[in-house]
């Protein structure tokens, strides 16, 4: 089987109170999270996981702006948009083969653009897609799913049909998997890719390492159930389960395992 290099770039960084990553707890501390775009590489291909904050410098303040409604402290610092990480990494956006969105969200859709991924298929949550489209239930507003850029740009990628609306596990290259989990949002999504450090589960139903060590749902969880059973089946099947916004991940993935 194909073995795969990961490498979490950092991308952003926002505190957050610890009641909006553990479910059922009043932890009023301040925790960082870290938003990341993965690299993933391997058989002579190139896939991103997540694109990172909008693009636009007004679509990064609305979202700031709401952020600041949970806690005035809640606000982006160290912002790498996708194009400048791209440039960093030496990766041309026509090398770009896929790309897996793990929810539906501004914070991870915001570098969904023609220039930056011209031929990439686009892997996405068919659940969350359809709570965008369908729901409108409000957590997160309409307006947080995808930027204006990033919802024009479906348009031409389900023309050329690179656009690819997943529930059931899907398999996007020899071995790396993607789903829909739920829990967080119901267009939560997972990752499962083999490396040489053994079978990687980037999942985002989980913050924080702590949510993975002790079963814990985020806080946020629309469906505590659901994201717990996503947490403690991804530890049945993964050899690690990276939680998709911990500190750590940029040290422990540097593209060179």
């Amino acid at each position: 089987m194909t073995t795969y290099q990961l490498k979490a770039c950092p991308i952003a960084t926002v505190p957050a109170p610890g009641w909006l990553s553990f479910f059922g707890r009043n932890d009023t501390e301040m925790y960082p999270l870290v938003f990341y775009v993965w690299i993933v590489r391997g058989g002579g291909k190139i896939g991103l996981i997540d694109t990172g904050l909008p693009i636009d410098a007004e679509d990064r303040r609305t979202l700031d702006a709401a952020n600041q409604k949970v806690d005035k402290r809640c606000v982006y610092s160290d912002v790498v948009l996708l194009g400048d990480l791209l440039k960093r990494e030496g990766i041309r956006p026509e090398q770009i083969d896929f790309v897996a969105i793990t929810q539906p969200i501004t914070y991870h859709t915001g570098g969904l653009a023609p220039d930056l991924l011209p031929r990439a298929e686009v892997f996405i949550s068919r659940a969350g897609v359809l709570e965008f489209l369908l729901d409108n239930v409000g957590h997160p507003p309409r307006g947080f799913y995808f930027t204006e850029t990033s919802w024009r740009f479906l348009y031409p990628l389900l023309l050329e049909n690179r656009l690819r609306l997943v529930d059931e596990e899907t398999e996007i290259l020899p071995g790396i998997l993607f789903e829909t989990t739920g829990g967080h949002h119901p267009g939560s999504a997972a990752v499962r890719i083999p490396t040489a450090q053994g079978l990687v589960g980037i999942l985002e139903t989980a913050f924080l390492q702590r949510n993975v060590n002790e079963d814990l749902p985020v806080g946020v969880a629309e469906d505590a159930a659901a994201c717990r059973r996503a947490i403690q089946r991804y530890k049945r099947l993964c050899d690690i389960v990276a939680a998709d916004h911990d500190p750590s991940l940029a040290q422990r993935f540097t593209g060179k395992e």
